[in-house]
């Protein structure tokens, strides 16, 4: 009797929990890695930013010209070239200019990390065959370097909002927004890093996705010049579900909820993904690289 009271510790029922606890160790590796060598990622994440800009005058202060420079750019476009009507009740002001930066911003957020993490691997091929180090801190450091320099465009914005009087309590949320689309960041680097090592068109076929998901997503235009038969597909877009995020809480002051649920379930589903294929993969790029 006490043997059958015992079937579920038979070998054929603990290899399900044995897959799922190899596979939660697998998906914490990253996660550990930042934990136990957050020095060497602070090393390399330097390097990434210093190196962008390394030789030239300015030097760092780039990081803050570029967004200046952005914001000038696109004032004189949207409002003397193309002037795009929208509403205050629709997007919460009526100024596109403002409605343009508010997901440009945290799409070249995203769009750079992930641009940059996408030759992470290859890039240091020689430091990875020679050096024993946690491999996954490349991919890491890169997506956070684009990560930092859009996100001081992004912070320069937001002063910007509360100058003109847009700032809210709704902003409260607005850390758990970057660290959601952090997350779904870091998860997709780990996974176009690793698939570059053995795909080596990766990075012209990762350009070409980031310029047609850049033109998927609500940036340049408002939702209400799309046919309503294909705005329920925006559900599927993990970038338009953060656009619009962010212009809920920046520009009409509101928290959905529902909307922050489901991009919890894309950033956490995008992480386990990208950090199971990676660490999985990672035995073989000594051999392949």
């Amino acid at each position: 009797r006490f043997n059958s009271h015992c079937d579920f510790l038979s070998p054929s029922h603990l290899k399900p929990m044995r897959k799922l606890s190899s596979l939660l160790i697998l998906c914490w590796q990253p996660v550990g890695a930042v934990m136990r060598h957050h020095t060497l990622l602070k090393g390399f994440l330097s390097r990434e930013i210093k190196g962008r800009f390394a030789g030239s005058f300015a030097g760092i202060m780039w990081t803050m010209i570029h967004p200046l420079a952005t914001i000038i750019v696109y004032t004189f476009l949207f409002s003397v070239v193309v002037r795009i009507p929208i509403t205050a009740e629709e997007t919460g002001t009526d100024i596109f200019l403002i409605y343009f930066l508010s997901g440009l911003f945290p799409w070249l957020m995203f769009s750079d990390g992930i641009a940059r993490a996408t030759m992470s691997l290859l890039g240091n091929a020689n430091l990875i065959t020679k050096v024993v180090f946690p491999v996954e801190l490349l991919p890491t450091s890169s997506f956070l370097a684009g990560a930092v320099i859009n996100g001081i465009g992004l912070f320069m914005f937001l002063g910007f909002l509360v100058v003109t009087g847009h700032g809210d309590l709704a902003w409260i949320v607005l850390p758990g927004l970057i660290a959601l689309q952090l997350i779904f960041t870091w998860g997709l680097a780990l996974l176009v890093s690793a698939l570059t090592v053995f795909i080596t068109d990766m990075q012209e076929l990762i350009g070409i996705v980031l310029m047609v998901w850049f033109y998927g997503t609500p940036i340049l235009y408002p939702l209400s010049l799309l046919p309503d038969w294909l705005r329920p597909a925006l559900q599927f877009n993990p970038a338009a579900l953060i656009v619009i995020s962010y212009r809920d809480v920046l520009l009409l002051n509101v928290i959905h909820p529902a909307s922050l649920v489901i991009l919890l379930l894309y950033a956490v589903g995008m992480y386990l993904v990208g950090a199971i294929f990676f660490m999985r993969a990672k035995p073989a790029f000594g051999d392949v690289l």
